[in-house]
């Protein structure tokens, strides 16, 4: 490669950085005044369905980063499955593995915790119904779309 055509290649690259720092085109959205609404499979926060549960135990053998425990309720011969969102890397192979369809993925993902001890969810909390805090609070839904001028744009959904 001659130098000259490193030179042009540079020069390239500063003007497509120059011309975006000025572009008035943003590919982000203002969070939480607005909420992106995510694709179909998207892997969220996950919910549990105790009573299809059975008990197999298949999810906590396969988490990869041991985020999912057993747990037996006092007086109780079967083990539920609870998880610690510290550990969980939403790589959904509990998901898959479950034969009773009892996990889940949702496409909630903005959800926030004060303390590390706030993010374990034994198998009573384990289920519970995930709601974005932005649409909560009235975010506006949006969708992602693709312009051939200027790039990935939101449009209200």
């Amino acid at each position: 490669m001659s130098i000259l055509s490193s030179v042009k290649r540079h020069i390239d690259a500063i003007s497509t950085g120059l011309k975006y720092l000025f572009a008035s085109s943003r590919m982000t959205v203002r969070y939480p005044e607005y909420s992106i609404t995510l694709r179909d499979n998207y892997r969220g926060m996950i919910r549990y369905y105790k009573d299809k549960c059975i008990s197999c135990s298949l999810c906590a053998r396969i988490c990869p980063a041991d985020a999912i425990k057993m747990y037996r309720k006092a007086g109780e011969k079967k083990m539920y499955p609870g998880i610690n969102y510290q550990r969980c890397i939403f790589c959904g192979f509990c998901v898959s593995i479950c034969p009773a369809d009892a996990l889940e993925h949702t496409p909630v993902h903005d959800i926030a915790w004060e303390s590390l001890e706030e993010m374990i969810f034994p198998p009573e909390e384990f289920g519970r119904e995930w709601v974005s805090p932005a649409l909560e609070e009235g975010a506006r839904r949006v969708k992602a779309v693709f312009d051939e001028k200027r790039g990935l744009t939101h449009v209200p959904e």
